[in-house]
């Protein structure tokens, strides 16, 4: 029989470099946000290259997470936890030592790749740890490790400003290098859980892993990626990208070992909804949580430490909205509070230009903080409400994927919105692009439930 454990019983020697590692992808992603501007400066490049940097890491993520996932599931999830935080390291000094912007971009890939390690291996291991006491994994566990990637997610901006203002933007490079040193000397105390129907070789890994799945994803994404930062469309670039994804969808669709199990979306719309929301809701969040600073120090010729204390406040407000929705089981409610808050941010944006003071500014990003936080809620909150019992991780894995695609398409457009500079004007169009995404999310959330309301009659 399985017994619940007591709530208080945290150990924290092999929590803590779990914590530590969760916290590394969300806080890489959005630190750089007030550090791009000092990068494309110093490599002479305009503001709208900063996209180069955004969406390789999710890109990389995108991949990663479910890769990392599966690997850790088939053979050791410590080693692969541990050869997550090697490729952090790794990528950490490139972007330290990076002669050129090209090699931060090749930093950024490999910090995506390390990074997505983390979670899914963390999630494995805590799994093991409590299967083999006959005990449910304690609901306290999975909130701090949720809590802290919230946490990070937030204070990225305010760190990398303070990083860049202090050290330079390599500063938020090398922060990497104790973080990880600290995690990898706290995980010695983590029990290896060794599996033993697999032998880890290069044969077997390449036996268990959809390596043609996973290159029709990867092309796909990097074709969406040209397209997106392209300042003209063409036709043929857009049929080429559709046909990639045609063929993957069709070829996942016959794996047994499916990179990404097509087959649970199409036998579950409804969760699909939720993915697509989840995809809509990421989209705004990095357009704000990337162009706002970017805007701010563009116009109102700020340094980035100055910018990283303006956005603290969202990110208080933000953690603040996330606990507080994290405790209600209303799903109407929380819904509907996200959609309207999300539609008021994107609305205040047009109120902001160069002439407006710089108080008004902070409390328009600090109401940002709301929809942020309550969105990332709203959608955990469906997921868990629509995914099967059986396939919980599946599910999980993939709401982060679509999560990521949501992110990379607001970081390549991005490179085009700004291409001309982080002017009102670019400002104003962002807004435009978010709202247009807030239209998808009133009409996803209402027809969600109406089917919801289906199943009750």
């Amino acid at each position: 029989m399985v017994r619940e454990p007591p709530k208080e019983c945290i150990d924290w020697p092999f929590t803590l470099p779990l914590v530590l590692g969760t916290m590394m992808n969300p806080l890489n992603s959005t630190m750089l946000s007030t550090a791009l501007t000092s990068i494309c400066n110093s490599f002479a490049r305009g503001i709208s290259s900063g996209a180069l940097l955004i969406t390789p890491l999710y890109i990389a993520s995108a991949i990663g997470q479910p890769l990392m996932g599966k690997l850790a599931d088939i053979y050791n999830p410590k080693l692969i936890n541990r050869l997550g935080f090697v490729l952090i390291l790794i990528a950490s000094v490139i972007g330290v030592v990076a002669p050129s912007f090209g090699w931060l971009i090749v930093s950024r890939v490999i910090l995506g790749l390390g990074t997505s390690a983390a979670y899914p291996s963390a999630m494995a291991l805590v799994a093991q740890k409590y299967q083999r006491k006959g005990m449910t994994i304690p609901g306290n566990i999975l909130g701090i490790i949720t809590i802290a990637s919230q946490v990070s997610t937030v204070i990225g901006p305010m760190l990398g400003g303070f990083l860049t203002q202090i050290s330079g933007w390599r500063g938020i490079f090398f922060i990497n290098v104790p973080w990880v040193l600290c995690a990898l000397y706290f995980s010695k105390n983590i029990p290896s859980g060794k599996r033993k129907q697999q032998k880890t070789t290069i044969s077997s890994v390449f036996k268990n892993i959809d390596i043609i799945g996973i290159g029709l994803f990867a092309t796909s994404l990097v074709l969406l990626m040209i397209i997106l930062t392209q300042h003209h469309l063409s036709v043929a670039p857009i049929g080429i990208t559709i046909l990639f994804f045609i063929f993957f969808i069709l070829w996942e669709r016959k794996q047994t070992l499916a990179f990404i199990d097509i087959r649970l979306l199409w036998h579950q719309p409804s969760l699909l909804l939720v993915y697509i929301r989840t995809m809509a809701t990421n989209y705004v969040m990095y357009l704000l949580l990337y162009g706002l600073p970017q805007w701010v120090e563009g116009t109102k010729n700020m340094s980035p430490a100055q910018t990283g204390l303006i956005m603290f406040p969202m990110s208080i407000i933000s953690a603040t909205s996330a606990m507080l929705t994290s405790r209600s089981n209303n799903l109407f409610r929380v819904n509907t509070v996200s959609v309207v808050t999300i539609g008021m941010a994107c609305s205040f944006i047009f109120l902001l230009n160069q002439t407006v003071p710089i108080w008004i500014i902070t409390l328009i990003i600090m109401f940002t903080g709301v929809p942020v936080g309550v969105n990332l809620m709203a959608n955990q909150l469906s997921l868990g409400a629509e995914a099967p019992a059986n396939q919980i991780g599946i599910s999980f894995g993939l709401y982060r994927t679509f999560g990521y695609l949501g992110a990379i398409v607001s970081g390549a457009q991005l490179k085009t919105i700004f291409h001309k500079g982080a002017t009102d004007t670019s400002l104003h169009l962002l807004g435009w692009f978010s709202l247009v995404s807030c239209i998808l999310l009133v009409i996803l959330y209402l027809f969600s439930l109406r089917k919801r309301q289906g199943k009750r009659e």
